[in-house]
């Protein structure tokens, strides 16, 4: 063969999207066909370059392939005079890098060999025959994608599962086929998951309960520590609470296919605490020691500060703003006099029934009104997009806005439903069980019914003056 003997070193190059199975050859099967062809024709192997479960197709999202990188850099070095392949698919499903293939291969005097033919893209037949055949691989690709997004959006609009298993819950296994049917709820990491909401919800602090799971030797789904941040975001997820997800967001009129384990109202009351500009690193982290760090508000006009504690050698702590360090008080009344007031509220025999008031409240309607608002203001936000009229760059930048405010009004629109750190302290006991609380569980008794501020002090060096720290209890306890 006259094009066979003008060929001397050539470079392999072999690629699997995924795991093999009975319809896919490997890449070392790949590999061994290329080198008996190779050492049939007599032509040295100079490199071998492969890429294992990485897709070459345009849909799969810019995703490095190594060993092709080293093929091309091989072909464009010159020293090389074919680039064999088991088939044209395996260099690449991509139209435009196949057209960048062809160019390098005419550029150097390279040719492409698959399916046992080599081919010299520098002339009409072989850029005809090389060119037809990667249009082929780039319509089996997008066909194969076309398929699969059918497939997945079906899922979604029949609320069947789609991903990776949730923590918290386990496969349900069809006996005959041995084929996964559904999923149920964990008996082990399902209560797990309860009770990392419930938590959350009373106001403890993440990285406390991630702690507690940890000494306790609860397992993750793989098997490492937890983390605040992980826990958190676990704890969020629509899943739970039998919502189904497409594209990052709930299908609404979707029922979910798996049973729930929270319930829709714990998942967007959790979303809602965590969404909350009020929320920040000194009213959650378990460094915090005291009472009011992060909680305490300054009373100096036009700040509204969180206040932190202050200690010096030899003189006793005070709270001091953290934003305009011009208001400060000594921490040891302040924690008192709020103490006690919160106890005599919390032993009294209809402080439950005080603290809940009537659900239909003005600001309640208020914030129901707006959650509407903000909701159809989505609508249309959407509609303009799939319209062409904004970029998923515009979308992004409304939705930055958007997120907190309609969090915010989501959480003030919702009827007020006491934490079990508030119920598990209210009544007659109250200054025991106060007593006996974690700081962790106090912070967040204090955080769920009132607003402590302290105003500044007008003339230094005088007794502490009660009138000093102004208390306003949230909702109707007011």
């Amino acid at each position: 063969m006259a094009v066979a003997t003008a060929v001397h070193p050539v470079v392999l190059y072999a690629r699997v999207s995924q795991a093999r199975d009975e319809r896919s050859k490997s890449v070392d099967d790949q590999l061994t066909e290329l080198r008996r062809w190779a050492e049939r024709e007599g032509w040295p192997i100079v490199g071998t370059y492969r890429d294992d479960s990485v897709s070459a197709s345009r849909y799969a999202g810019g995703k490095a392939r190594p060993g092709w990188e080293q093929a091309m850099n091989a072909v464009t070095s010159g020293k090389v005079r074919a680039l064999l392949v088991w088939e044209l698919s395996r260099a690449t499903r991509d139209r435009a890098v196949s057209v960048a293939l062809e160019t390098a291969c005419a550029a150097r005097g390279v040719r492409i060999g698959y399916g046992g033919r080599l081919h010299d893209p520098a002339t009409a037949d072989g850029a005809f025959s090389v060119g037809l055949d990667a249009l082929l691989a780039a319509k089996e690709s997008a066909m194969t994608s076309e398929r699969t997004r059918r497939a997945v959006e079906s899922r979604a609009t029949g609320g069947r599962p789609h991903g990776p298993l949730a923590y918290g819950y386990r496969r349900v296994i069809d006996p005959g086929s041995g084929r996964a049917i559904g999923r149920e709820v964990d008996p082990e990491q399902g209560p797990i998951v309860e009770e990392i909401v419930r938590r959350l919800l009373d106001r403890e602090p993440a990285n406390a309960i991630a702690d507690d799971l940890n000494a306790r030797d609860v397992p993750t789904r793989t098997g490492k520590q937890w983390r605040a941040a992980n826990l958190a975001k676990l704890a969020q997820r629509p899943t739970y609470a039998g919502l189904r997800v497409h594209h990052g967001e709930v299908l609404d009129g979707v029922a979910a296919t798996w049973p729930p384990i929270i319930t829709v109202d714990d998942h967007h009351r959790l979303r809602a605490l965590f969404g909350s500009p009020e929320r920040d690193k000194w009213r959650n982290s378990t460094a915090v020691k005291h009472l009011g760090t992060g909680v305490f508000r300054c009373g100096r006009d036009g700040c509204d500060g969180r206040m932190r504690v202050v200690a010096q050698a030899g003189k006793p702590s005070r709270y001091d703003c953290r934003d305009c360090h011009r208001v400060s008080r000594l921490q040891g009344p302040v924690d008192d006099l709020v103490q006690r007031v919160i106890i005599e509220r919390l032993s009294r025999p209809d402080a439950l029934d005080v603290l809940t008031g009537p659900d239909e409240s003005d600001r309640r309607r208020e914030a129901a009104s707006e959650t509407v608002r903000l909701r159809a203001e989505e609508t249309d936000i959407q509609r303009l997009l799939r319209g062409g009229q904004l970029t998923l760059g515009d979308l992004a930048a409304w939705r930055a806005g958007w997120t907190p405010r309609i969090n915010a009004a989501e959480l003030a629109a919702r009827p007020v439903t006491l934490p079990d750190s508030v119920t598990g302290i209210a009544g007659p006991d109250a200054d025991k069980r106060w007593a006996e609380a974690t700081i962790a569980t106090r912070r967040a008794v204090l955080d769920t019914l009132m607003v402590v501020t302290i105003r500044p002090v007008i003339h230094g060096g005088q007794p502490f003056d009660p009138h000093g720290v102004r208390i306003t209890w949230k909702g109707q306890g007011g």
